[in-house]
């Protein structure tokens, strides 16, 4: 048998380069199996950035414009405060530029702050604000961010990192939010103009001043500080920065962001414009006897969530303060649809209870009414008098003497004697002369017989 060299060596010729694409092809393979953990272990920041990271603070307000002005606050001084501890916490990280659109007391227009962070290169323009509402019930921080997908996710996600900070200092948090404008764009000016220069921005309000739940997270400077230091927090945490001086990390920071697609609106964080699709309540027990009722409140929004409840005792007419909803995370979407609620009843009251959930656009939808048919009335305590409670009172008029007999007490006793006294004596006398007169009637009639004998 024989065969073709001239072949043979072409075949091994085919074969080193069949060897030899097969080992590319197994490097595109390992390469397209690594690079989901390559990218897992990356930041899980969608915002793509250069070096250094630069940051624009604008203290909302300033000269002529005051802000808010509620329970003696003036908002003005306040951001300025806050963005001033912001940008010193800033500037102890490794890579990092912070301005601040104004440091002295003058209004910019929105434009005008727009334009500064856009002359710097802004990676993100930050807008601090302290807020207040026209009812004076609402309370907890939000942050506003922009419509527009581009500016949407990473405003998002740095907008998580914030309300993270301020849940730890103790804050409700009202969510992260959009407002359309009737003309379809955004409806803040300073989210509009950044927006148009190519600008990431976003405003943040960090509590309401005219509310005791918040405000008491900004009634001095030193809170105004940690609030500025909290920015801080989130804002090194978003961009993964680095501090020699301090001898943080926060590079590993980024992959605990929120996940997000980019190009893609959040869906919690559009505005809402419909109120919760469900409250109802039924009820579970009610004691009168200590004035209390457990309420079963079921409640639902698909579109956002539910951050506050509040409850009547008069059918609608009156509600108590916003309270938060239990067991809700605005920035997870979580919330518990059904949950137990036991209510304190004023004494004597026949209320007639009803609930109302509120989501984080303050649209609400209130519940049917629960209606009793006596009133809630703890039973009166009748305390024994103890003995200290009673004296001689003539021994405090006479207390070295000893007091005096009444009179009339001495003729009352003498009496109480004399009468059975009296009284057994008569009855004796009465049978005595019913005994004589007896013999005598008897001797008579004896005497008698004897003359007529005679």
């Amino acid at each position: 048998m024989s065969f073709d060299t001239t072949s043979f060596k072409l075949s091994r010729s085919s074969m080193k380069r069949i060897f030899s694409s097969l080992r590319q092809l197994g490097l595109l393979i390992a390469i397209f199996l690594l690079f989901p953990v390559m990218t897992a272990n990356a930041a899980g920041r969608v915002q793509q950035t250069g070096h250094p990271i630069v940051i624009v603070i604008d203290p909302g307000h300033g000269g002529d414009n005051n802000g808010t002005t509620e329970n003696g606050f003036l908002e003005k001084e306040m951001t300025m405060t806050t963005a001033l501890a912001m940008k010193e916490a800033l500037s102890q990280f490794d890579d990092v530029e912070i301005y601040l659109t104004h440091e002295d007391d003058k209004d910019l227009t929105l434009k005008e702050r727009a334009q500064f962070a856009k002359k710097h290169n802004a990676d993100f323009l930050i807008s601090l604000h302290y807020n207040a509402s026209e009812t004076h019930l609402l309370y907890g921080a939000e942050v506003w961010i922009s419509l527009i997908p581009e500016y949407h996710v990473p405003g998002y996600q740095l907008g998580t990192a914030i309300l993270r900070e301020f849940r730890d200092l103790g804050l409700p948090l009202r969510g992260i939010k959009t407002r359309r404008h009737s003309k379809g764009m955004d409806y803040y000016g300073i989210l509009r103009e950044a927006a148009t220069l190519g600008l990431p921005a976003m405003i943040v309000e960090h509590c309401h001043v005219d509310n005791a739940k918040d405000s008491v997270f900004c009634d001095s400077r030193d809170e105004l500080i940690a609030f500025g230091e909290a920015d801080a927090r989130a804002v090194a945490k978003y961009f993964g920065l680095k501090s020699t001086a301090l001898d943080l990390d926060y590079s590993k920071e980024m992959t605990e962001l929120p996940a997000v697609t980019p190009g893609e609106l959040v869906g919690r964080a559009v505005q809402d414009t419909t109120d919760p699709t469900l409250c109802e309540i039924s009820l579970k027990e009610a004691i009168y006897d200590q004035d209390l009722v457990t309420v079963e409140v079921k409640a639902e929004d698909p579109d956002s969530n539910l951050i506050y409840y509040a409850y009547s005792l008069d059918g609608g007419k009156t509600f108590c303060d916003n309270l938060i909803w239990p067991e809700g995370d605005v920035l997870t979407g979580e919330y518990k649809g059904l949950t137990d609620i036991t209510l304190e009843i004023p004494d004597g009251t026949v209320p007639q209870i009803c609930f109302k959930v509120t989501n984080p656009y303050d649209l609400s939808k209130t519940s049917n009414v629960l209606t009793f048919e006596r009133a809630f009335q703890k039973p009166v305590a009748t305390a024994k008098p103890s003995p200290q409670e009673f004296h001689d009172a003539t021994a405090d008029l006479l207390p070295e003497k000893e007091a005096e007999t009444d009179p009339f007490d001495k003729i009352t006793e003498i009496l109480l004697i004399a009468i059975p006294v009296v009284t057994i004596l008569f009855v004796i006398a009465l049978f005595l002369y019913l005994f004589h007169a007896r013999r005598e009637k008897s001797r008579k009639r004896k005497t008698s017989k004897k003359g007529r004998k005679s």
